[in-house]
């Protein structure tokens, strides 16, 4: 193996090593700093509890949380943190890097717990806002690529919300999963316009007549245009039935 090769590798998640966080890993982090979060940690007799936190601050290689009150976390400890993003709640698997303290304004320092940096975040939440039809009449397109391998694929948007939408890919294995955290290039009719936005892959599933895959994805960042291109479709076919 070439030296180039295995330096990748091993910046990437090789030789046991994480994987790097994308940049819509680090937007949702980022999104959510001083907030209420939740952390997971697994106690000796396998049972889970789940700890109220604020998230204080991103840094490049480490996420830094108010300490919980009577936690026993230790350095090396696994564990789970919960935060509230784009899109919905997420959760990403982390590490004890260690404990520290955060300046607080106050006499004293807030202590803090140092955790690694989530390689990915996975969704669990569905979606609130109603969907709109638009494959039909608009048929339009959407470009979708992998921020890390460069990998595009090509889908056609069947509906649309304000939050996300669903897609169909063109190829019969696209070899997308859900959670992975892809980036969408449409452009649809005003006053959505060109959309160049991260998204998160909810679900997929085989068509049941064909080859071709379903994607649902949300949109990692709001998109104020978008929600008004849904209720602009929905006005006008409201007037086509009645006009019918």
């Amino acid at each position: 193996m070439g030296m180039a090769i295995w330096l990748k590798q091993l910046v990437r998640g090789g030789r046991g090593m994480p994987p790097a966080p994308t940049g819509a890993v680090l937007r949702i982090l980022r999104q959510a700093v001083r907030s209420d979060i939740q952390l997971v940690r697994w106690r000796d007799d396998g049972a889970s509890e789940t700890l109220q936190t604020t998230l204080m601050s991103v840094e490049r290689s480490a996420v830094v949380i108010s300490r919980p009150e009577a936690s026993l976390i230790r350095p090396g400890d696994p564990l789970e943190i919960v935060v509230q993003g784009g899109g919905g709640r997420f959760r990403g698997r982390v590490r004890c890097l260690g404990q520290g303290q955060f300046p607080s304004g106050g006499l004293r320092p807030l202590p803090t717990l140092r955790l690694s940096l989530p390689s990915r975040l996975e969704g669990g939440e569905r979606r609130q806002s109603h969907r709109v039809p638009v494959g039909f009449d608009l048929a339009p397109t959407a470009d979708l690529r992998d921020p890390e391998s460069g990998r595009t694929w090509q889908a056609d948007i069947l509906d649309i919300s304000a939050e996300g939408m669903q897609l169909r890919s063109r190829e019969a294995d696209a070899g997308i999963l859900a959670g992975d955290l892809l980036w969408l290039d449409a452009d649809l009719p005003q006053p959505a316009g060109r959309l160049d936005q991260p998204v998160r892959v909810m679900n997929v599933r085989r068509e049941s007549q064909g080859e071709r895959h379903m994607l649902g994805v949300v949109l990692l960042e709001s998109a104020p245009e978008l929600a008004e291109f849904v209720r602009r479709v929905e006005l006008r076919r409201a007037a086509r039935r009645r006009s019918a």
